[in-house]
């Protein structure tokens, strides 16, 4: 989530945010997987079509600014600042929900369980298990792409070879899957080769056709036709598949509107070349837009690890009547939980923007 040291790319700063407003809307909008059905049912579905290219755009990010490492750091290096950074993210995370939960289990919705057995045991079982914040998954997806990225990065510079892989991906982890749920193949006869090695990895997909995108797709006439039809399209099939398959069922089935989907890999690729476009006009701006643009994205870590003790926090605190509003609109409700944890992040992000500026003044 965030920039690396290569030539600045501002489009996809603009990406990160909208990624990270994006991981808010889908967990503001999990009335989805609740029994009833009507108006509410069908915009928290919509909202979760609409957001779930979140987690894809940012492994696609990772994959176009890290894949090309080798040019500018060691493989030593590399763990050191990607590894390290994301293990230590996980580990305060993890520890300030944990604290947030079992010391005030009152305040949060879900809390309770935690404060029933609250030991420096119990937090080591939830920081292995993923139990404490379960959205960290991403982290626990990231660190496991980055301990082979120095293999993926091989790749890197031979397109033919990143088609390849790209082909064998999508057609493993995304299409296969895809027959069996639609029971078009039986489960078993896809079984074999759901366990191949990077192939069948959704999450090795995405970072390596972020730097496919990134490095080896360029910014024609026609791939910005072929982003606009899969930007809109992706999304609105993905809600009327998710709305055809669930309206008269009593048990949501998520796989549809799913960032596993077909559909949400296409939907990522397009939004990533869309947005793509706009970078002429940000490199265009002024300085200080710039240097906004790129705390706002260099917060989105903050946001992330901390929107859903928020967002807990309001399930337990908030008024009835508040709370049926948020249910008829969960955008309403992502909204103040951005803004609520954006603030305090964007300023804890520009305050490291500018002790980092200061130091590296001193130096010279």
């Amino acid at each position: 989530m965030g920039a690396s040291a290569r030539s600045r790319l501002y489009f996809e700063d603009v990406l990160n945010v909208l990624s990270c407003f994006a991981v808010v809307a889908l967990h503001c909008s999990l009335g989805v997987f609740g029994p009833d059905r009507g108006h509410e049912w069908n915009i928290a579905l919509a909202q979760q079509a609409a957001f779930i290219f979140a987690v894809p755009v940012f492994m696609m990010l990772s994959g176009a600014n890290l894949m090309g490492y080798r040019t500018r750091y060691t493989t030593r290096e590399f763990f050191r600042k990607r590894v390290l950074r994301v293990g230590v993210a996980l580990l305060v995370g993890s520890a300030a929900c944990y604290l947030a939960y079992g010391l005030f289990p009152d305040s949060f919705w879900g809390a309770r369980d935690i404060a029933r057995d609250f030991s420096l045991r119990a937090f080591a079982h939830g920081l292995l298990g993923n139990t404490i914040n379960d959205t960290y998954w991403f982290f626990y997806a990231i660190i496991g792409v980055y301990c082979v990225t120095p293999l993926l990065s091989l790749a890197a510079d031979r397109p033919r070879l990143l088609r390849g892989l790209l082909a064998g991906g999508f057609l493993l982890a995304f299409v296969a899957p895809t027959l069996s749920w639609a029971h078009l193949v039986r489960p078993e006869d896809v079984s074999a080769v759901q366990g191949w090695p990077l192939l069948a990895n959704t999450s090795v997909f995405y970072f390596l056709l972020g730097h496919y995108l990134s490095g080896h797709v360029p910014d024609t006439r026609a791939v910005r036709v072929a982003a606009v039809v899969a930007t809109l399209a992706s999304p609105a099939l993905m809600y009327a598949i998710g709305h055809a398959v669930n309206v008269s069922s009593p048990t949501y089935d998520s796989y549809p509107v799913n960032a596993f989907f077909p559909l949400a890999a296409t939907y990522a690729a397009g939004l990533f070349c869309v947005v793509r476009m706009l970078e002429p006009r940000l490199r265009a701006l002024g300085g200080r837009a710039k240097g906004a643009l790129v705390t706002l994205s260099s917060a989105s870590l903050y946001v992330y690890l901390f929107h859903i003790p928020v967002i807990n926090w309001i399930g337990a605190r908030v008024a009835s009547g508040l709370s049926a509003c948020f249910a008829k609109h969960p955008l309403y409700e992502a909204a103040m939980v951005f803004v609520l944890v954006g603030v305090p992040s964007v300023a804890y992000a520009a305050v490291r923007r500018a002790a980092k500026r200061r130091s590296h003044g001193a130096v010279r």
